[in-house]
This record gives structure tokens, sequence and C-alpha cells, in this order.
């Protein structure tokens, strides 16, 4: 018999025991006589011996009291009935007749003192009872299903009345399922049994926050409860089905296994999990025995753990950890998709280069090591890292061998090992997400971040060093935070006088990057003259970023770091018809080759704090404008002081599509294909016809590209529709494909004889040049992509379009036939340059492709050619000579300046050498390149690259002339000490940017010749070098370094050969001069320093010596005699062609440029 559920704090007085009839009862074997707790075969829950209960355990420990921690129950009259009650006699001594009445008496003053509580318990309320014998409900709705009792038990209840319980179903609410429950109609309470629960298996907790009913066996908790006063509520519970069987439920075996044998039977079980299943008395009775399993060893052996590592260096470069990262998602535009850093084990402090493969290493590392011996006078003694294979290269090794520093590695796969290289890798890259997302910057920018990462971590306290920077551990001294600003915010960089005329903005809205490190002074991206800015005269808005200003996207669900589709560039109007596309942004950001030195940041008293404590103006109402500004037609130089620099600038990669999808989004490039196709049919290019039976269709396709100024702003956007003619069969719609060009030494012999006679320079452009064409052959096309009209038809071509083979001749017979209407000439030296002589004076016209330029005396005549001109062509007429073919025509009073500074910056920007490292000579002093030098490159596509645009490159820069000979014989095979060797050229570059060609107005037009060879030079096949070059006057128009065919077997025929190559050039100038009015009546002399040579061609007689050279010797003569040619002997030191056969020094190389008449001039 049982009690039914009453406020658990009232009448757990004895919660194991129970009586019938008066006398005792034991509810474990059921006998009278006796309690629960005196029963001699209860087993206690805790230690599982036989004797005692659980609350009597000597083994368990004492709980502390918690009666004075209770909160106070919700209900007010509850806790007075309840203190009332227990004025009564102490439980302590309470009888079972006595309990029966002051329960009952309890219950009734709790039930009339409020209303409260049995609103409370009414309904689909269960409590918790550790008095009830079973679980029990009065509502009859609330079973899934009923059935009659067979025996129907006698229930006491709390005022001594039995109630008989002749039905039991199982309970299945939303919230509880339970079976084996009575259903009592008279009943007020829904009650959950304690000991039944206890006895299927699972433990029950109580607590002052609730309760909570869990399976031991699976962890998994079943049912929660909430303590409403003193009373445990139901919240849920969910019992499975069929439970799993409690311990006193397991037959005990018949025999004692061994502990060996049961982790065997449970599938090579853990020996813990297996002891507490023995503890549990699931298994029965168990022969303890040692469980040494080879199996579970091979099978499961687990990493050992580590221990954490607070050892640390005693000074600084004792121990170096380094580690390498990548590659990136993202490349920058560089090409970079690496870093490595090298942590200080003493300092803490880091160091961070850029690579773009990991093979650069060995050289990074050797550059490391010695910005360490020279600014702290130390040697790194060891070097840890992890077991990369580029930590085991052999030139690597060779250098930590020389340097006596001994190099630790990490086991194979054991990162962990290198523990503090890989922590600082994750806190680099956690502030490198932190900036691109904050600053909405595209995953190009992870360089520049990672780097402005690096330098504040320097300068951040570490726990590690007792909360000192690593800078100051490093340095000795604290470091200064005046400087630091927040990556990514708005700010304004002061122009250079020189950047801006008297009404223009002198400042420009800028992003913050980052801070220069070999300047003093910050990093900041410039959208509109797109380059990057690193200045000292910076006022920031550090509230303000930029991509607010700018009208950036920012990125919601980041790729790796940041979303790399997203642009870094301000988006105009669509509407605007001056609104330029602007790119997004490709600035590889700069290694850190030296230490990371404090940034001087100016002082409070400095000009320039005045500045950056008062902003200029509000960004929102007054923000500087945007777009580019009307520039004025005045040349301006730069100031004096700056005259010694030389400036660079990061020129960026504009974005162009590749295809008509991607094209047709936007209205700038829509409206550029709708200018072509409205051009086309101007010209009535072709018709719409339907496919003759045996023919065949050629493709086409749109190309797209951006055209810029000089000065990398944006010109206009030109979309081209071009054939596919790659699909075209010679014979059948195609004959003779071959159409001339104008030379690059008539452009500059056109320009020095230009600057002598100061006539004016005149460009124009053929729109659509070669639709101009005329076809004979019969050729289809497919409609182009976007042209609706008659999808189903193709395009019979009428006149050439590109791509076409055949369209650069037929353009050209066009153009010829229509010049010669006008009483132009064509020269039978240069096919692509055009003559008109008249009483009026002499018209040049130098045609290459669709460009042309326009010089000479006939000033009216010039006029009347260009409205020709407009008559016969659609023509867009530029003005004067400005920008020809990447070739950057500039002029004043003293002539002519010819130059490729843009050329050169977007080379350089596209090698991602945006850095500041310069070097004096285009290569090392006697520089010897094999073809096996180096180890080599996996792809050379870079390398072909680079080499084909140095190669245009010396079209007005003969001082890079030999050296770009020599890189680019290894274009088939090109190794690591080749690339180096081009990189060296660029940085000679990026010296020399504005470096370029001078045609005096006040020279003469005496032509004459150096010529120069360099015998056996090549190592590989010991063959000579010529070199020569022409002078008009002062003005430097041709010149060519170039390895002989054949090897001459003395200095002398090597001297000779290049005489004879001399010869052939002189040949061709004077023609052409001639053609352009320039006559030499007198012999064009040539400067040899072999006066063997000299001598030869002087000498009619052949002996054994000079037979197998005899044809040069008879052209050398034979112009030497007709009075062509003069030879003069010249010294070594006078040799001026002496630069395109061999490397110098600096100082004998800045002697040989001088010569050459070269000019630096920036354009404006």
């Amino acid at each position: 018999m049982d009690t039914t559920k009453l406020p658990q704090t009232v009448i757990a007085a004895h919660p194991s025991s129970s009586s019938r009839n008066g006398s005792k009862y034991c509810k474990n074997c059921y006998q009278l006589g006796h309690l629960l707790f005196e029963c001699p075969t209860v087993e206690c829950r805790y230690c599982h011996k036989i004797g005692h209960i659980v609350y009597n355990c000597p083994t368990r420990p004492s709980k502390p009291s918690h009666s004075r921690t209770l909160p106070r129950p919700d209900n007010p009259s509850v806790v007075a009935a309840t203190t009332e009650s227990f004025s009564a006699p102490s439980l302590s001594y309470v009888s079972v007749s006595e309990l029966r009445s002051l329960v009952f008496s309890i219950v009734k003053q709790i039930l009339s003192t409020s209303g409260k509580v049995s609103s409370a318990v009414s309904g689909n309320t269960w409590y918790f009872d550790s008095a009830c014998c079973n679980h029990m409900s009065p509502d009859s709705q609330l079973f899934s299903s009923v059935i009659p009792t067979t025996h129907a038990p006698l229930i006491q209840t709390a005022n001594g009345s039995y109630i008989s319980a002749n039905h039991t179903g199982s309970v299945s609410t939303p919230t509880l399922s339970l079976s084996d429950t009575y259903l009592i109609p008279n009943l007020t309470l829904n009650l959950i049994s304690v000991g039944q629960l206890c006895e299927l298996g699972y433990d029950l907790w109580f607590g002052s926050s609730g309760c909570r009913v869990q399976d031991p066996r699976t962890n998994q908790v079943l049912g929660t409860g909430r303590r409403v006063g003193r009373m445990f509520e139901l919240t849920s519970l969910h019992l499975p089905s069929t439970p799993t069987p409690p311990p006193s439920q397991v037959a005990h075996t018949a025999s004692v296994f061994p502990l060996s044998l049961w982790h065997l039977r449970l599938g090579h079980v853990s020996v813990q999990k297996l002891r507490s299943l023995v503890s549990s008395g699931f298994l029965g009775q168990v022969k303890h025995d040692s469980v040494d399993c080879i199996s579970c060893q091979l099978a499961k052996q687990p990493a050992l753990s580590f221990t954490n590592s607070d050892s640390s260096s005693h000074a600084s470069f004792d121990l170096i950890h380094s580690d390498i990262w990548g590659p990136s998602p993202t490349a920058t535009v560089g090409g970079s998709k690496y870093f490595v850093i090298f942590v200080d084990d003493f300092s803490r402090y880091t160091w961070i280069y850029l690579m773009h493969n990991r093979s650069e290493l060995a050289q990074i590392y050797r550059t490391f090591a010695q910005m360490i011996s020279t600014q702290f006078s130390k040697t790194i003694k060891i070097f840890r890292t992890d077991n990369a294979m580029e930590y085991r290269d052999s030139q690597f090794l060779d250098f930590i061998h020389t340097q006596g520093t001994i190099i630790q590695r990490s086991c194979a796969g054991t990162s962990q090992q290198n523990g503090r290289a890989e922590r600082k890798h994750r806190h680099i890259l956690d502030s490198v997400r932190a900036f691109l997302l904050s600053a909405s910057c595209p995953e190009r920018f992870w360089g520049e971040a990672a780097l402005t990462a690096v330098y504040t971590i320097n300068r951040l306290p570490s726990s590690a060093l007792q909360n000192v920077t690593p800078f100051e551990r490093l340095y000795g001294t604290p470091a200064s935070y005046s400087s630091l600003r927040v990556f990514g915010c708005a700010c304004f960089v002061l122009l250079q006088p020189h950047e801006h005329s008297k009404l223009e903005p002198r400042s420009r809205l800028c992003c913050f990057l980052g801070y220069g490190i070999e300047h003093k002074g910050y990093r900041c991206w410039d959208p509109i003259s797109q380059r990057l800015r690193i200045s000292r005269h910076v006022v920031f808005w550090e509230h303000t970023m930029f991509n607010s200003l700018s009208k950036f996207t920012t990125c919601s669900t980041p790729s790796f770091f940041t979303n790399p589709s997203l642009p870094l560039f301000p988006i105009f109007p669509a509407d605007s018809p001056t609104s330029p596309l602007v790119p997004p942004l490709a600035v590889d950001p700069v290694l850190d080759q030296t230490p990371d030195l404090p940034l001087a940041a100016p002082p409070a008293d400095s000009p320039a704090s005045p500045q950056e404590s008062a902003p200029p103006v509000d960004p929102v109402t007054d923000q500087p404008p945007l777009l580019p500004l009307r520039r004025s037609d005045r040349v301006r130089a730069p100031p004096a002081h700056l005259r010694d620099y030389s400036c660079f600038s990061a020129v960026l990669s504009l974005h162009e599509p590749h295809t008509y999808r991607e094209a047709c989004t936007n209205p700038l490039w829509q409206q550029a294909m709708t200018e072509e196709l409205q051009a086309l049919e101007k010209t009535h290019t072709w018709d719409l016809v339907d496919l003759p039976h045996g023919k065949s269709a050629i493709g086409c396709k749109w190309v797209y590209k951006i055209k810029t100024k000089s000065d990398g702003s944006i010109e206009r956007y030109k979309a081209r529709l071009v054939a596919k003619g790659y699909a075209q069969e010679y014979g059948i719609d195609y004959e003779e494909t071959f159409a001339p060009v104008a030379r690059i030494t008539s452009v500059r012999s056109l320009l020095a004889i230009a600057a002598v006679h100061q006539w004016p320079l005149f460009q124009m452009d053929v729109k659509n040049a070669f639709l101009n064409g005329e076809l004979t052959e019969e050729v289809y096309m497919q409609a182009p992509p976007g042209y609706s009209d008659c999808p189903d038809k193709v395009c019979l071509l009428r006149r050439a379009l590109y791509g076409l083979k055949q369209a650069p001749r037929a353009w050209f017979a066009k153009f010829s036939s229509i010049v010669h209407q006008f009483g132009f000439s064509s020269s039978s030296h240069d096919t692509a340059l055009f003559i008109r002589r008249s009483d009026k004076g002499m018209i040049l016209l130098l045609l290459y492709v669709d460009d042309m330029i326009i010089t000479g005396d006939d000033h009216s005549g010039i006029s009347d050619f260009k409205l020709f001109l407009h008559q016969q062509f659609e023509m867009k007429d530029l003005g004067h000579l400005s920008y020809f073919l990447g070739l950057e025509v500039s002029s004043d009073s003293t002539g002519y300046y010819l130059s490729q500074a843009k050329y050169a910056s977007d080379l350089l920007s596209r090698t991602g050498l945006t850095d500041t490292k310069v070097v004096s000579t285009p290569l090392e002093m006697n520089a010897r390149l094999t073809p096996l030098d180096g180890t080599p490159l996996n792809d050379a596509t870079l390398y072909r690259q680079l080499v084909g645009s140095l190669v245009y490159l010396t079209v007005t820069r003969p001082d890079i002339a030999h050296a770009v000979h020599l890189v680019s014989q290894f274009l088939s095979a090109p190794h690591s000490t080749h690339y180096a060797a081009v990189l060296h050229i660029l940085r000679y570059i990026k010296g020399t940017m504005f470096h370029g060609l001078h045609f005096s107005a006040q020279s003469t037009l005496d032509l004459c010749a150096y010529s120069d060879a360099d015998w056996a030079g090549d190592p590989t096949d010991r063959r000579s070098t010529t070199g020569f070059c022409f002078f008009l006057g002062d003005s430097l128009i041709s010149w060519r370094s170039k390895k002989q065919h054949i090897v001459s077997r003395s200095s002398t025929e090597a001297e000779y050969r290049a005489l004879a190559d001399t010869t052939s050039e002189l040949l061709a100038l004077r023609w052409l001069l001639e053609d352009m009015g320039v006559t030499h009546s007198s012999p064009t002399v040539i400067h040899c320093d072999n006066r063997s040579a000299i001598q030869i061609a002087h000498n009619d007689v052949f002996h054994e010596r000079t037979k197998h050279i005899e044809i040069d010797c008879h052209l050398v003569r034979h112009h030497l005699s007709a009075g062509i040619l003069h030879l003069l002997p010249v010294s070594s030191s006078d040799q001026t062609a002496d630069i395109f056969t061999k490397t110098f020094p600096p100082g004998r190389f800045r002697d040989l440029v001088s010569k050459l008449k070269m000019a630096s001039f920036k354009p404006p």
C-alpha cells in the first residue's frame, strides 16, 4: 500500500518504508515483520553490497544540507500551512498511526487555505511522488489504451481510506508517455511513481532548479521537471517501449568468465567501458585478468597528447620559428598565393614575406638572414620549422649550414611540434578576415591585410611576454601607437602641385590600406588615378569607411576571407555618360623585407597636425568629386625637389568581359556593341542570305577592350566583332594575307626629322578600318551574338571583317588606292610610308594598320588631306600626336620626347613588383646566362609574356637592349636564374620609369654610326654578339644587339661581321631618309674600335685568314669605295655601341647611357 502525493517536504519522513494494517512491511522481499532498510537481502544501489540501503551506505560520502538555501515556494499559503504543520511533534518520533492523521490534517488545511493549489494541480499536470507505489491518474481521456485488472490492488491513501485500481493502461500525450499506469477516478492529482521509475533502472535527480530522469546506460535524458514550491511538476517524459532491464533483473551466469573474454565478446570494447559494465552488474561474476589486446593496440592507437610548452629562448634570434601558408584561393594580381613567416622565439616578433610559389623560400630566407646580420649583428642559432619539402631544398640547406645554423624539423604529420608558427598563422588569418570584412575589400587585398595584421600584432601585448609587446622586447623601446589608423577607412591624400590646377581639388578621397615599409607614410589606394599612393600628408576619417562613401557592396557570405567577386571600386550610376567602369583593384602588397621599424608619425606641433585634427568637409554633403575632371593642356614639369626621385604608381588592370553573356548585362558594353553593329550596317558589311548547299559558315565572337589614355584614365569602351578566321581554308575563302605596317625605325626617324624642321605632328585614327576593305572571295559567317534579325540566316560578307585572314591586306589595298588619289606615293623602302611633294611643300604619312602620323611643312595641304580622309572614311582626328602604339610623345621648345612610361608601369604592375627596390644596371656585372643554370620553371608562360613585353619596351629603351637580348634566348626552356635576370631588368626599369629618347630641335641631320662586337661572348656556343647604333645628328634612331649566326675564330672576324651588318642597316636608313627628304651627299661615318677590321676593309688582297668572310668583305668594300660610308677608328672608352654587346659596372653604364642622348621626362 502507499500514500497519495502531497508536497514532498511534508511527507518525506520515511520514504522507503510502508505499513500493512499497522505492521511492518518490507517492499524488497514483500514480507511482514521488518522494514526495507532492515531487510537482510536488500542491495545497496551505491556500492552494490547486501545488507543495507544507499542512505546507510558507509562508503557513500555525506551530502551537505541544502535546507537553508532552498528558495521559498511560490504559494504563500503552502508555506504557512507547512510551517503550522511542523509545530506538531517532531517527525523523527512520529508513529505510523500518528503520521496518517497528521498528513490528513495538513492536506486539509492546505486545500482549505488556498484555492490556488487545487487549480494548479488540476488538468493535465503530473507530479513526481516518491511515496506513490505506481503511476496513477483519474483522467481516462489521457489513456491511449485501458484494460481491466484481474486482481485489483488496494491502495491506502493519506487519510487512511482504501481505493482500488480496476483498470490499467498506457498514457500518451505530447509531453508524456507511460505504460503500466493505474486509472483511479477518485484521485484529484496525476502522480508519477519515483519508485516505479527506479525499478526500471532509471536515475532521478532532484535539485533546486528542478529534476530530470536519465538512463544510466545511455546517459540519455528521458524527462525533466520543474520545481513549483516544494513540489516537482513534470515538464516532459518519454520512456522507451522496451527499456533495458535493471541490474537486479540480469540473470547471473552459471560460470565466471574472464574480463578478456568479455572484451572480445563486446567487439573490443575499451577497458574503461568494460569495467563500467562489470560494476553495474550486467555481466554477472567476472574474473579480473589483464586485457592486453594487440589488435586494439594496432587498430586504435591514438596520437599521444602534447604537453603545453612554456620554454623560451634567452636571447633574440637564438630560435626562429617558420612556416609557409598557402595556397590562397585568390591570388593577388602580382600572383602571390603564399606567405612565409619568421617568428623570433625570444621576442615573439614576426616577419612576413609574400611569395608567388614555395620555391622562393631559399632566396627569401637568405634575405632575412642578411637583414638580421646587418640590423642586429646576430646570426640565427636554431631554425625550427615543419617537415615541408621547401625547407629541405639543397640551396636552402647549403646556406643554413654555411651560417652555422642548426635546423630542427617537426616529425611528419605532427604540426603541433611547430605550434608557435601554426598559432601565429591562425592569429594573422583571423585578423586578415576581420580587416577584409569590416572594410568590404575583395580577397585580392589579402596581402595588404596580412602585412597590416603583422604590423599591428607586433605592437600588441603578449601574455607570453608578461604583457610586453614583441616590438618592445626586440628593440628595447615601447612601440608608438600614434600612427595607427583603421584599415579600410576613408582618407584624403594631398596631391602634388603638378597633379592639379589652381581651381581643382587639392586632395583626393582614398582608401587606407596599411603602412609604408620603406617610407614614413601611409599606403592609400586612389580610385581615380588607379594607383597606390604612399604619402605622409593624409587626413583620416576613421569613423567613416571608404566603402560607405564609394558604395561598396558588403560581403555577407564570405568564401574564404571574403567573397572574391565583389568589386573594390566605386559603382557609378549606369545612366551617366561620363561614368567610367572602374576595374577591380590589382595591387600586389609589398614584401616586408626589412625589420618592422616604427612608423614615424608627425608630432603634435608639426604642420600636419592641424590638417589631421580638422577634417575639411562633411563626407555626405560636400564629398570630393570621384569623377575625373577636365585636365589642362598646359605642359607641367615636376617641382625641383622631386627631380631626383623616380615616382612609381601601380597601374591597375582593368576588368574586361570575355563572353557576350558577361557583357550584355552592362549598359556600357551594350552601348559599345550597338555602336559597332551600327557601323557594320552603315558600311554594308554583309547581306543576310540562306547558306548555299555545300558551303560552310565561319563563326564570330565579340572582343571587348577598355581603351586608356597615357595617364591610365579610361578613354572609351570598345567592342569589336571578330570573325573566327582560323576556320578559313586557303584557296577557298582566302588567298594572300600579307599586309605591311610601319617600321619602328621609320617612326623614330620621322620624329627626329620633324623635331629638326619643327614640323607639327598630327594623329588620326580610322574607325572600323578593316570594314573598308573589299572582299573578292565568297565568305559566309554566322550571325553575331545579340543580332536578332533573321536568326536562321547567315551573313555573306561584302567587306573585310576583323579576324579574317585577308582583312589586313584588303584594308591596306583600299587605303593605298585612296591616298594615291590625293597625290601620295608609297616609299619603296617602307611601304607604309606615303610621301606627297608639291610646290607648297612635303607631307609625310606613316600608317600602322589604322593609326597614322601626319607631318610636313605643307600646312594647308595637311588640312585639305584631313578633310579628304573624312570624306572617304569615318575618321577620328586625335589632334597633335601624344600616344601612338603605346608610345608617349610629348614636346617642348627643345624638341620631342618619346617614352613608354605607361607601358612600363603596366608591365611592373602585372609582374607584382610594387615595392621600391631598384637597381642601377639592367644586369649584374659579368652576368653569364646558360641554358642549364638554376631549376626549370614549372610554367614558362609568365616568363615568355614578360620577355615579349620587354622586347617591345626596347623601342624607346636602348639601355636594356642587350639585357633583353640575353634573356630572350631562353624562351623555349627558361630556368629560375633566367627569371631572376628578368626581375633584375624590371627593377632597373622601375628606377628609370620615365627614361626615353629625346629628338633635339637643335640637332643636325648628319647620319653617323657606331659598330662593335663582343668576341665569343656567349658561354654556351661561343658565338659573338653584334652591336651597332645610328644617330641622326644628336637623335638616336636605330640600334641592334644580336648574336651572330656562326662562330668567329678571331676578334677581327667578329668585328668585321658586325661591320657588315652595320653597313646593311646604313644602306636602308640612307634610302629611307632620302624618301623623307633628307639626302646625304657625303659618306656616312662608321666608328669602329678594331683597327684590323678597318684595314681589311681597305685591303683588296684576300688571304687564308679572310677568305671565309669574303662576301662580307665585298659588301663593305663596295660601299666604301662608292663613297657611301667612311670608317673611322675610335677608342674603346668612346665606343657607344659597347652598351649593346656586354654588361658594365654602374659607373661605366651611366656614361654609355649619357652617350645615347637619352632623357628622363615625366609626361604631364
